[in-house]
């Protein structure tokens, strides 16, 4: 069995995240690495949307494998954020949604055998229902793959916009890197046009505010901890498709 790959940070790219975005980090060791886990008690987590992908992230490791169920739990706690989001994210919470029930269906039938990540898609590889890299459209492999790409379309809007830029133009950006490559003329057509409804940057970020007291400053951090969290989870994500050649690069 393949192992899941070790998820890294540089010290430098630490630093700056302690330093710049305040947030506070403590380290777990797997295979002699030190590993960052954000301290999410230390963020003042409450209860609301965003509090509880942060946590359900950070609990996603099991040692050195990525938790299948825990994967997908948090998965469909982020779905839910994205619902509060605006109509600007409604096509990309129901294409998330979709794609989480195939996952889900798989591993509700083959639990033992699709404990973490890596040995999910193993199973499903052995059972003969891809051809080389080419998915079955109805695979929890195919499914898994969507979900990484729309949550590295996410990442890389949230982490544009903490930093200042406005949602539209960040959402934009991260389009044309992480899903327009993978999308046929349709969805490269319907995808950009909902970006309309974006809303400016003061009142995107407020729309993840559950309090009263909940300032936008709190958001950015919690934003920031959820990037830095899902960043190293993306790579690793992404090492097993590769290593396992499932990495379907069709546009559809």
């Amino acid at each position: 069995m393949i192992a899941e790959p070790a998820l890294h940070y540089s010290s430098t790219h630490l630093n700056e995240l302690e330093l710049e975005a305040a947030v506070p980090y403590d380290y777990i060791i797997v295979e002699g690495l030190a590993l960052p886990r954000v301290a999410s008690s230390k963020l003042n987590l409450r209860s609301s949307k965003l509090d509880e992908v942060v946590r359900a992230f950070v609990r996603v490791c099991h040692g050195d494998k990525i938790d299948t169920a825990r994967l997908l739990k948090a998965c469909r706690a982020h779905n839910e954020l994205l619902k509060i989001g605006g109509a600007a994210l409604c096509l990309v919470a129901k294409d998330l949604e979709c794609n989480i029930d195939k996952a889900e269906a798989l591993l509700k039938k083959s639990p033992k055998e699709c404990e973490n990540l890596t040995s999910l898609l193993e199973h499903e590889k052995s059972a003969g229902i891809h051809n080389g890299n080419v998915l079955d459209d109805s695979s929890a492999a195919v499914g898994l793959l969507w979900i990484r790409r729309s949550l590295a379309f996410q990442v890389q809007l949230f982490e544009s916009v903490v930093w200042g830029e406005e949602p539209k133009d960040a959402a934009y950006e991260a389009y044309e890197k992480q899903l327009s490559p993978y999308h046929g003329w349709m969805l490269r057509t319907v995808f950009p046009a909902s970006f309309g409804q974006f809303p400016n940057r003061e009142e995107f970020l407020s729309i993840f505010s559950e309090s009263d007291d909940e300032n936008l400053s709190i958001i950015v951090k919690k934003l920031r901890a959820l990037v830095a969290t899902l960043n190293p989870l993306l790579q690793s994500w992404t090492e097993s498709f590769h290593e396992l050649g499932l990495e379907d690069t069709r546009r559809v």
